[in-house]
């Protein structure tokens, strides 16, 4: 039994350390897209396109352009915050690097109260 919660607690730290990985890139991608005006050139291109015909269907063509157009707004008011972007990942690594190890913490506990419930003698459960 403790083998088998020793092996779903790697699993589930290996998982955990996986989805850290990825959000880490995730974060620097951003921000280098970011912070090279490429998202403001994203919103303007999505503000240019046409709408689908089946999408009219269930939204008002009127309700689309203007989502569309803020977009574009919100893309263009965020191109204020550029230089912000920059320092944020001075901070935004290490909180998911925080959280990783605040996670695999509660991880190693939740493994600690597993071995301790299996390792607990069930003759006096029984004989109760």
């Amino acid at each position: 039994m403790k083998i088998f919660i020793w092996m779903a607690f790697g699993v589930l730290a290996v998982l955990w350390t996986l989805g850290a990985l990825i959000v880490v890139e995730l974060v620097q991608w951003g921000a280098q897209f970011i912070a090279s005006g490429a998202a403001t050139e994203a919103g303007r291109s999505a503000a240019q396109w046409p709408a689908p015909a089946w999408l009219a269907l269930w939204l008002d063509p009127a309700a689309i352009k203007a989502a569309q157009e803020g977009l574009l707004t919100g893309f263009e008011a965020f191109r204020s915050a550029l230089p912000w972007v920059g320092s944020a990942i001075g901070w935004l690594v290490p909180l998911v690097w925080i959280s990783w190890g605040i996670g695999v913490a509660l991880l190693l506990t939740m493994a600690g109260g597993a071995l301790w419930l299996a390792s607990r003698d069930t003759r006096v459960l029984r004989n109760g």
